[in-house]
């Protein structure tokens, strides 16, 4: 099998699937996938609940 070189550190490519699947929860959040926050802080600051809101389900 000829793979491509990846171009980050093997650790990190490595937990990809993690991230994926956390972006998805976090996409759950109506203002986290339509980025209906006007500001960047406070898009950050919704991210942030999100996260929280994840990291206290699990």
């Amino acid at each position: 099998i000829n793979e491509a070189p990846v171009a980050c550190p093997a650790p990190i490519y490595n937990n990809r699937n993690r991230v994926e699947r956390l972006w998805a929860r976090l996409k759950e959040w109506r203002a986290v996938a339509t980025r209906y926050e006007k500001t960047a802080a406070s898009f950050l600051g919704v991210l942030c609940l999100a996260a929280t809101a994840d990291w206290l389900r699990r």
